[in-house]
């Protein structure tokens, strides 16, 4: 059951908590997150931001002046009685801590908007139609700033929501954007969200080596049966052009762009045998079905899935399932 109130109530209530995300971080995940984490601190909490995997290149600037430590750091501290808060994340297997601190937690919150959340926390609040789970956390602060008649969403608080909104909705064109979702926007602007350097860091700050890597991607570009657009990435591919594997997700859209095409995909050769899939729709297919045949999930335009095979096996068996649901 879905509750703000009962979020803020418990909150309030409580002191120590852990903040996280899913795997493979991307804007909303990092904006909700950390706005998470300053709303936290704002009210006197003790807050760790835990994370396993590193962030993407174009988000460092969210994240200049914030400490944020992996699970085995956060084991050390030998904290025993902690609530940890998740966001974005629809699948309890991909939060981005070990397993021993989502199990010992004496609560966990569960804030996100994929339709596929299957309500696993003790306290939830899961809006699949919602832009973005930063549209959700700016609902609770809203609600808490009403409830106090305190101002909780300052410049960094509305600079890190908004970022995470321009990314899970496009820049507000996709079509998980709504009316809230320019209101949203509208009230972050007035809060002094630094709406420029987000948009610069996030969309006009690919390195050269990016577009090194884009120009070999595209060369791999195949168009099957006029609607689905695949591309590879092999782990030679980013030796060659000198690029984290976490700093190319920016290249999938390039397949779903093109002219007639509904599916766009891309291939990336993590390691040997595991093939990380990103799919993009552009207006009817619901990728996130593709995604569950292989035990991922996501949106009905954005979703993954990671394959367990050569990534020549991997593209044939994620074509035949993006060929069903066109």
């Amino acid at each position: 059951m879905n509750s703000i109130d009962a979020i803020l109530k418990y909150i309030h209530g409580s002191d120590d908590f852990v903040v996280t995300s899913h795997v493979n971080p991307d804007g909303d995940n990092i904006g909700s997150t950390l706005s998470i984490y300053y709303f936290l601190k704002q009210i006197n909490k003790n807050v760790y931001y835990v994370m396993n995997d590193e962030m993407p290149l174009n988000m460092q600037f969210l994240i200049e002046n914030i400490n944020i430590i992996n699970s085995s750091q956060f084991k050390e501290l030998n904290i025993k009685k902690y609530n940890l808060i998740t966001l974005d994340c629809g699948d309890k297997n991909r939060i981005c801590i070990d397993d021993e601190i989502k199990d010992n937690c004496t609560k966990l919150i569960n804030i996100d908007h994929h339709a596929s959340n299957d309500f696993y926390g003790d306290l939830n609040y899961v809006v699949a139609e919602a832009s973005s789970t930063c549209e959700l956390v700016y609902n609770i602060l809203r609600e808490d700033e009403k409830i106090n008649n305190t101002k909780i969403i300052d410049e960094k608080i509305a600079t890190a929501l908004y970022t995470g909104l321009m990314t899970d909705t496009g820049k507000l064109t996709y079509s998980n954007t709504h009316a809230s979702s320019f209101d949203m926007a509208k009230e972050l602007l007035l809060r002094k969200a630094d709406t420029q350097r987000a948009v610069q860091n996030v969309f006009g700050s690919n390195p050269y080596n990016f577009y090194k890597l884009l120009g070999e991607a595209l060369n791999t570009l195949e168009i099957i049966n006029t609607k689905v657009a695949i591309m590879v990435v092999t782990q030679d591919m980013l030796k060659r052009c000198d690029i984290d594997f976490k700093d190319i997700d920016g290249i999938v859209p390039y397949a779903r762009d093109i002219e007639n095409v509904e599916v766009g995909i891309l291939l990336k050769e993590k390691s040997n045998n595991e093939i990380k899939v990103s799919l993009r729709s552009k207006s009817y297919a619901d990728v996130s079905r593709v995604a569950k045949a292989f035990a991922g999930g996501g949106h009905i335009r954005a979703a993954g899935c990671t394959i367990n095979d050569t990534i020549d096996n991997a593209k044939k068996k994620i074509l035949e399932e993006a060929l069903k649901e066109i």
